[in-house]
């Protein structure tokens, strides 16, 4: 099990051409980038659309890349599915952690496992801005840029620091939706991963967080 949520956080999370200049939000539009994007969230029943990812490994040169598609419905439940170069599938229902690589599936309860719970917040909330922007798990820096946002989210949970040194999010001022988002290991390795062609409060099956 400890292998399969290794596996997940070599695989999670593309850099995109993402803007590089930003200036540090005042008081006034940190409030307010944490009001739209805590609506936004608040609006979005359902969520799915592809992702391209990079992983950033600091003792390589080269960048491990991957896509596949993901699924979002309200009361945690997620589904990351890796099509390409591999096929790998994390799904949570909100009750049980599901993994699925070839034809071998391991599965735990989230409640059971603290980590799990810690990353499953750090997933949905990836994706949809809920439970991370505002959190008082995290220390938050904001940046405005021309076109999006950028939430700079340092743990201060001890199970989430053991794993990441900052949560990354790139959220755009058209929709307030998060875009894009990057992970920064303790180690120096970083993973990003970017949404493309996402559709907003779609009909998605129950079905498909449980297989």
């Amino acid at each position: 099990m400890k292998k399969n949520v290794i596996l997940l956080l070599g695989l999670l999370l593309c850099p995109a051409l993402l803007p590089a200049q930003y200036q540090e939000a005042t008081r006034g539009q940190q409030d307010e980038i944490v009001s739209k994007i805590t609506r936004a969230a608040g609006d979005m029943e359902t969520m799915q659309g592809d992702f391209m990812q990079v992983k950033e490994l600091s003792f390589m040169d080269d960048k491990m890349m991957s896509e596949g598609k993901m699924y979002y419905k309200k009361a945690n439940k997620i589904r990351w599915e890796y099509t390409k170069p591999y096929k790998y599938v994390f799904s949570m229902d909100g009750q049980q952690v599901r993994m699925t690589s070839g034809d071998k599936t391991s599965t735990a309860p989230v409640r059971s496992n603290k980590m799990f719970g810690e990353i499953s917040k750090v997933m949905i909330g990836g994706v949809s801005g809920s439970g991370l922007v505002g959190s008082p798990d995290f220390d938050a820096r904001f940046m405005v840029g021309k076109d999006d946002y950028k939430v700079i989210l340092t743990p201060k949970k001890k199970e989430i620091k053991d794993l990441f040194s900052s949560v990354q999010l790139y959220v755009g001022k058209t929709d307030n939706r998060i875009h894009s988002v990057e992970l920064v290991e303790k180690s120096g390795d970083k993973t990003t991963i970017t949404l493309k062609n996402v559709q907003v409060n779609t009909a998605i099956s129950d079905d498909i967080f449980s297989n």
